[in-house]
């Protein structure tokens, strides 16, 4: 970013496409800066064409290659937003078909045209730029509405809603104002040490990074990691048919439990987030602003999906310890009634959690990646 007010949106396509489709990308980039400069002219809009021939290839392409490639382009370039842009089809993981990947997290968004590319030619170009404003209102933080050009639709016409509505752009405007201030590393803070700078990009984006976990809906994790969860629910069984988990638990105090859990959260987090190789997204041969949100982003979106997880689990061990006869429990616990099962529960739900960073690990990385990386399947 150059200057204050500035964006700068980088384009990515492959340099082996076809000379017809780099034409087209380069329009539908000229009337989308149009587009966004008629919606919001506060900001000095820009818009950069890269053609590389170290573009990912596999088939179908994988969202999550690419998104890493257009990340680490991204920082590579000191852009402000990233767009992947293919004429191939993307591998799917959760819908059907899938025109966008767009992730709030890594600020860029892999678009593929396979499907629009079938439409009159007179009628591409509307339909690529309301997925482009589509794709880029996820990454500005917007949701689905079916009154804009927020609308989710699978195949995109030339009749597709190219407008934001008014709220959304005040929405759009706010968040955008913070990207086009001066990055950290532009100022005197460059010079900081690490761990400072980091603590200063906390306070200078804290409020958006913890609204770009939250909207990373990592409660899904449990429902969408296979591995993960199955490792859970086999070590909670045996947990609750086994004498010593209940020894072990009348053994710990309940004023220890709380930090036991904290230690567990943390340990479990930081255990899937160097095994599965996360720290290495946003990589940058220098502290950047924009690495270094990502980075916070990810750990801080693992972490609540951990403890939500947990909580689901504390539920869940609630359920089964009020159901199952107490005289047996208090029995395999060596207590006296009445039996704590509130403290019986928190006890099972952090054993549980340990299991789960195991089961997270044992996760093909790209599966996990996608559910943390992705805001949505468009």
């Amino acid at each position: 970013m150059q200057s204050n007010n500035s964006l700068t949106i980088g384009c990515i396509i492959d340099a082996k496409e076809d000379i017809s489709f780099i034409n087209t990308i380069k329009c539908v980039i000229q009337r989308l800066r149009e587009e966004l400069k008629e919606d919001f002219p506060e900001f000095a809009w820009s818009f950069q064409l890269i053609q590389r021939k170290d573009f990912p290839v596999s088939s179908p392409l994988d969202p999550i290659e690419l998104l890493e490639f257009g990340s680490g382009l991204k920082l590579e370039y000191g852009l402000d937003f990233m767009l992947v842009f293919t004429s191939l089809p993307l591998q799917a993981r959760y819908n059907q078909v899938v025109n966008a990947v767009p992730s709030n997290m890594l600020e860029t968004a892999v678009i593929t045209l396979a499907r629009i590319l079938e439409n009159r030619e007179e009628h591409i170009y509307r339909a690529a730029i309301g997925l482009c404003k589509h794709t880029l209102g996820h990454l500005w933080g917007l949701e689905h509405t079916e009154d804009s050009v927020m609308k989710p639709l699978n195949l995109w016409t030339n009749e597709v809603n190219l407008s934001w509505r008014e709220e959304e752009k005040k929405h759009i405007l706010s968040y955008l104002q913070k990207i086009a201030d001066p990055r950290l590393e532009e100022t005197s803070l460059a010079k900081l040490s690490k761990f400072r700078f980091y603590l200063h990009v906390i306070k200078h984006e804290g409020i958006s990074i913890l609204r770009d976990i939250l909207l990373c809906r990592s409660w899904l994790m449990m429902l969408l990691l296979g591995k993960f969860t199955a490792a859970t629910a086999v070590s909670i069984i045996f947990l609750f048919l086994s004498a010593e988990a209940w020894e072990m638990g009348a053994a710990i105090r309940s004023d220890w439990v709380d930090v036991i859990l904290a230690a567990v959260l943390i340990g479990a987090t930081l255990s899937l987030y160097f095994g599965q190789n996360l720290h290495k997204v946003a990589y940058s041969d220098r502290i950047m602003e924009q690495a270094v949100r990502s980075k916070l982003v990810l750990f801080g979106t693992l972490l609540i999906g951990m403890f939500s997880f947990w909580l689901n689990l504390f539920v869940i061990s609630l359920i089964i310890i009020y159901f199952l006869p107490h005289k047996v429990l208090l029995g395999w616990a060596g207590i006296h009634p009445p039996l704590p099962i509130f403290h019986f529960a928190k006890i099972m739900a952090t054993f549980g959690i340990m299991a789960s960073a195991l089961g997270g690990n044992l996760e093909e990385e790209k599966d996990l990646k996608a559910v943390l990386f992705y805001t949505e399947e468009t």
